[in-house]
């Protein structure tokens, strides 16, 4: 989603025996770089960006209220295409899907019978390459009688979403509505992340497994190994952000929490998590909504900004503090960072990328007054774009980023609180 985390998210350390050769190869490869190979995509005049809405163009027709959107690659091209869950109405498929026709916009595609006759509600999706054929597949969460299932749909790379010999469905505890994508293990296959606020075991009593892991065995086959890699965990999750935060080349996983102390849980390689709360971060209580990850000091590990709808007095930092760095100090142990240049407001969401094209990440966080735009200067230094950046219209309650024209720039879509109306922004440097 956020080309920037490219630059941050690091990899497997190589084997000692074998630094000698890889030195070789990477003298090969940037003596090739500076004879004419693709440069990374560096802005000429990052002062220029703007956002630009061109929603009438690129997604005119839009009839029904969205509830999440994501960018993946739906047919076999290098654009990337757009996915919107609707809220339920009978008779009407709840999932549109669009194809990206570049400066024709984006057209909208059946996406096949089964989501066209389905019947039980969608409480939420993500989408994700799970048989690694080079279209993204469907992950969905169903509301179904008794209970809360998963059902996975696999593309035909032509945006056309079915279920495997009539396969794909795995049964959830009752509570759980959100699912990330991610490959937990490392062994190049995506693995999936099931979590909600409060997770109910089979006795109807809060469940010592508040998430769930499914790991991927090849060709898009799932194995719960849940009691085997997750630790116990309190109920109130609300979010997660996973990443590399303890620098051994695995990712790790920061839960959000809606009311109480967020957590993080460290992968010891193999994709075992262990709860590392109380040693790892700092004791924060707050109402936290979401966070995100970037490296904002350039210190070659990832921090987190950490978004709250209001923080208890005792942990603020200064007088309405409401958004908050954990800065990593090494080894994925965080404190605290406040910093005055961030809302005063209740906040929602925060998309952490390089907006500018000036290899420095920028945040855009929706707020309850809209959202704020903050490019980066480096180690911890920002401005406010949001003026002079934005678009007028900027009430929105989630995003999701791509680059939906090919310049080498994230562009952006997003969802709006109360209307029909989504946005298509177009990243521009005119």
């Amino acid at each position: 989603m956020k080309a920037c985390k490219s630059i941050y998210h690091r990899k497997h350390y190589p084997n000692p025996y074998l630094i000698k050769p890889l030195l070789r190869i990477l003298f090969v490869l940037v003596f090739l770089n500076g004879c004419g190979a693709t440069q990374p995509h560096v802005a000429d005049n990052p002062a220029s960006q703007r956002f630009r809405d061109v929603t009438a163009k690129f997604l005119p027709n839009q009839d029904s209220s969205p509830r999440q959107a994501f960018f993946l690659r739906a047919d076999q091209d290098a654009l990337p295409d757009l996915i919107i869950l609707k809220k339920a109405m009978p008779g009407k498929p709840q999932v549109d899907v669009f194809l990206n026709h570049k400066e024709k916009g984006f057209q909208q595609n059946s996406p096949g019978r089964w989501i066209e006759e389905l019947e039980a509600p969608i409480l939420s999706l993500a989408v994700a390459d799970l048989n690694r054929d080079g279209g993204d597949d469907l992950i969905l969460i169903l509301k179904r009688m008794g209970g809360v299932s998963t059902q996975i749909l696999l593309n035909n790379k032509k945006g056309y979403f079915y279920a495997k010999d009539k396969g794909g469905s795995y049964s959830l505890s009752p509570g759980i509505n959100r699912v990330v994508s991610i490959d937990l293990d490392q062994d190049g296959d995506k693995d999936l992340f099931y979590f909600g606020k409060k997770v109910l075991g089979e006795n109807g009593k809060v469940s010592r497994h508040q998430a769930r892991m499914l790991i991927n065995k090849g060709k898009g086959r799932l194995e719960d190994l849940t009691a085997l890699l997750l630790p116990r965990l309190p109920a109130g999750i609300r979010d997660a952000s996973i990443a590399d935060y303890d620098g051994d080349g695995v990712v790790d996983v920061f839960l959000v929490y809606e009311g109480g102390q967020n957590r993080i849980l460290i992968n010891n390689g193999l994709g075992k998590f262990s709860d590392r709360t109380t040693s790892h971060i700092p004791r924060i209580l707050d109402d936290s909504q979401h966070a995100d990850w970037a490296d904002f000091d350039e210190d070659g590990d990832n921090d987190l900004l950490v978004v709250n709808r209001e923080i208890d007095p005792h942990y603020r930092g200064y007088s309405g503090e409401t958004t908050y760095f954990l800065e990593n100090t090494g080894g994925g142990h965080f404190k605290k960072r406040s910093h005055k240049m961030l809302p005063r407001l209740p906040s929602y969401k925060a998309y952490l990328l390089d907006a500018n094209g000036n290899t420095k990440p920028d945040a855009l966080i929706l707020t309850s007054k809209g959202v704020y735009y903050l490019q980066g200067r480096g180690r911890w230094e920002f401005v406010d774009a949001t003026r002079k950046r934005l678009p007028r219209f900027r009430f929105f309650r989630e995003m999701d980023f791509a680059d939906i024209d090919q310049d080498g720039f994230l562009d952006l879509f997003a969802l709006s609180p109360n209307s029909n109306r989504s946005r298509v922004w177009l990243n521009r440097f005119d």
